[in-house]
């Protein structure tokens, strides 16, 4: 993983069948947001209704990002899910307040909080 790359990782969610638990890692832009909408798309093709967004190891969104995210909660929405983030970091806050998607998104001080939420 090179200093611009972000990984992307999918977990079951103990116990919530169609929740999916998304760990992100590195730098969210417009080097990988396609690559988030498709996996967000997969997964709803899949019946996956719910999505809990780990950015412990999100270092940083830009506003291309942030467009998938807000992508992604739209879309899970629609299908009558919800899309929940975790593990914030200052950084990738301050940037979701100053665009005001903090309004629009679902977010939680830790995973086992937003996890709590599903069940």
């Amino acid at each position: 993983m090179n200093d611009k790359q972000m990984l992307l990782t999918v977990e079951f969610v103990d116990g919530v069948p169609m929740a999916r638990i998304l760990r992100f890692s590195g730098d969210l832009d417009s080097t990988n947001a396609e690559h988030v909408s498709e996996v967000v798309l997969s997964l709803l093709r899949e019946g996956v209704l719910h999505i809990v967004a780990d950015f412990t190891k999100l270092r940083y969104v830009n506003s291309t990002g942030l467009g998938a995210l807000l992508f992604a909660n739209k879309k899970m929405k629609e299908a009558g899910g919800s899309m929940k983030i975790a593990g914030v970091n200052e950084n990738v806050f301050e940037i979701i307040e100053i665009i005001g998607a903090n309004t629009l998104l679902e977010i939680h001080r830790t995973m086992d909080d937003a996890i709590a939420t599903l069940k």
